[in-house]
């Protein structure tokens, strides 16, 4: 019997051990960067990081010796709107980029009720509205992208961390991760999970985009013959009502927070590629609970979204318009 037991023991691990190493490797070498804390991100293959993780991870890291008081808010568009830049404006030298990949109301709302458990006061604040801001398509996907971070969403620890560790076994993630690793080598299949993609600043969490500024350099006039800017259409609708009954709360609890902390802040409906107008019932409500003076509305067609160099490509503007808007609504 303890043979059989032995001989049938030995079987079992060596028909798991595989797997075994692959979970043993997911804690050991933390792909997603979840489970350890860092001190910086900077650049790497970053397709699969965790916007929100690393915003709050790197606020964490330097709000000691900072105190950060003034935050820009939103989505991966706010990175127009660069710390240094704004910095000139408010008088603040060290602003944070609190932002997250699509972020929407309830992650802004989130982001800025775990500022003010920090012990943190809100001086400044610029809130950048988009698209994604009314939206919870990305919640309801459980992207790993765009999961928000369980230290101030109200997720459970363990459900957070399940999320990441299930997604590292999908789609073959593991085997792409591996053989980067071994080889140092990206192959066209890997390029689902991982891209040199963006850039993090430190330690304000600017973000910058050095594959579109590196093909920029490198022919700009061909650049901007891609489709995704030749095929932009000519009268696009306006948007639909985005704002439902239940972004009441955020956007109540929000205002709540500038009002308390007495912010300067600016509301800025971003300069979209796609050139559809804001909707007026949405823009009625933000201007009630913002204040039509801190409510700036570049949507639709204009003299930043008629010139398409004025694009990264079909979602993102560039710094250089960021800048040229904080100018218009400082002045």
């Amino acid at each position: 019997m303890k043979n059989t037991l032995a001989y049938f023991t030995k079987k079992v691990l060596l028909f798991t051990s595989p797997i075994l190493l692959v979970v043993a490797a997911y804690f050991i070498m933390d792909p997603f960067h979840v489970i350890y804390k860092y001190d910086k991100y900077g650049s790497n293959y970053l397709k699969t990081y965790n916007r929100n993780r690393i915003s709050t991870e790197v606020f964490l890291n330097h709000n000691p010796e900072f105190k950060f008081k003034s935050f820009v808010f939103g989505s991966s568009r706010s990175s127009a709107f660069q710390t240094g830049e704004w910095a000139k404006f408010i008088g603040d030298p060290n602003p944070y980029h609190f932002d997250a990949f699509n972020d929407n109301i309830s992650g802004i709302s989130g982001k800025m009720k775990y500022i003010k458990k920090q012990g943190n006061k809100i001086e400044n604040a610029i809130i950048v509205i988009d698209g994604d801001t009314f939206s919870e398509q990305f919640e309801e996907s459980e992207s790993i992208v765009h999961l928000k971070d369980y230290r101030w969403s109200g997720q459970s620890f363990l459900a957070y961390h399940l999320t990441f560790f299930k997604a590292f076994f999908k789609k073959q993630y593991f085997i792409s991760y591996f053989d980067l690793k071994i080889f140092k080598t990206f192959r066209p299949y890997m390029d689902e999970f991982f891209k040199f993609k963006y850039f993090y600043t430190d330690p304000y969490n600017d973000f910058l985009f050095p594959e579109n500024i590196a093909d920029l350099k490198a022919d700009s006039l061909n650049y901007y013959k891609k489709p995704e800017f030749l095929n932009r259409l000519q009268n696009p609708p306006m948007e639909s009502v985005n704002i439902k009954d239940h972004h009441l709360a955020d956007l109540k609890e929000i205002s709540e927070i500038l009002k308390v902390d007495n912010t300067k802040y600016k509301v800025i409906i971003s300069p979209l590629f796609d050139q559809r107008d804001f909707n007026p019932v949405d823009l009625e409500v933000l201007q009630i609970y913002f204040g039509k003076e801190n409510v700036y509305n570049y949507s639709g067609k204009n003299k930043y979204t008629n010139d398409i160099s004025n694009y990264y490509e079909a979602s993102h503007f560039k710094p250089v318009v960021g800048t040229a808007i904080l100018s218009e609504v400082y002045k």
